[in-house]
């Protein structure tokens, strides 16, 4: 069997990557003294620099270590949303921005970004590395390895494909995210959160992380409001019925208060069970 990471560039994917570096003894028991021999990390061009830089620091650590390391790219996801948006398109990868329902309340949109600009071209990648037949229809060989910690199990799922399996070393071990956190502290090492600056998924805390920083704020508000501007101009985004938002009060993100108590009604990743962001 072989073994690939989808790193995500977060906290529990970094710590997966020095557990396997060090070849750390929980490790070894859940999973056998084996090593990944690819690392993917999928960027959507949104990402914050935060990211960016500790992904350089991690790739080198990943290569010194004797192991593949690639990143892949399916283009810059809020260039994809605005282009299509301004033109009036359908066919829009949409984060998971809010909407008003008929009966007045608030929901996330069904998203396609973490599809098209994560899962995909991993996907595509893995294939090519590992050399997957077309309509492959024998037993498993590859097994794609997810940085998904104890406490965030519900989000494991299970392979449409025939080719690979799904390995969650962190919860075969136990830890969680504060495990994680934890042990990279113990190297003298720390993680970001790995998602695009302007994800609906952020908690109060991450929101005000990302809009601490000047040129990430204004990529948010310039996001949300030339969506707004798109919606206006077409009377609609991507055929939804109502605009949406960044926000789960849907309010425009500029003039959110996040120091009087406005909560995200997701204030978790549970919603993002694909298992590639927020890792």
């Amino acid at each position: 069997m072989k073994h690939y990471v989808s790193f995500g560039g977060g906290v529990q994917s970094t710590a997966l990557a020095m557990l396997v570096i060090h070849r750390h003894p929980d490790l070894v028991r859940a999973m056998g003294d084996v090593q990944p021999e690819l690392w993917l990390f999928s960027d959507t061009g949104d990402e914050p620099q935060a990211v960016y830089d500790h992904v350089v620091v991690m790739r080198q650590r990943i290569l010194d270590a004797g192991m593949v390391y690639k990143t892949v790219s399916a283009g810059v996801l809020s260039e994809h949303v605005l282009s299509k948006a301004k033109r009036g398109e359908r066919g829009i990868s949409m984060p998971p921005m809010y909407v008003s329902t008929r009966d007045g309340d608030t929901m996330p949109v069904r998203r396609g970004c973490t599809r098209d600009f994560k899962i995909k071209p991993l996907d595509s990648a893995a294939k090519a590395h590992f050399e997957v037949p077309r309509g492959y229809k024998g037993e498993p060989y590859v097994a794609q390895w997810y940085g998904i910690s104890s406490d965030e199990a519900q989000r494991m799922k299970i392979p449409q494909d025939r080719w690979r399996t799904f390995e969650y070393p962190l919860v075969k071990m136990g830890w969680s995210r504060r495990r994680c956190l934890d042990y990279l502290d113990s190297l003298g090492m720390s993680a970001p959160r790995s998602a695009c600056v302007y994800c609906p998924f952020h908690d109060t805390a991450e929101w005000k992380k990302v809009l601490a920083v000047p040129g990430e704020r204004a990529k948010v508000f310039e996001f949300e409001r030339q969506l707004h501007a798109a919606c206006d101009e077409h009377g609609s985004i991507a055929g939804l019925n109502t605009k949406p938002y960044l926000h789960s009060t849907r309010t425009p993100i500029n003039e959110v208060d996040f120091d009087k108590g406005q909560q995200s009604l997701w204030d978790t990743w549970d919603q993002e069970c694909a298992g590639i962001c927020g890792v």
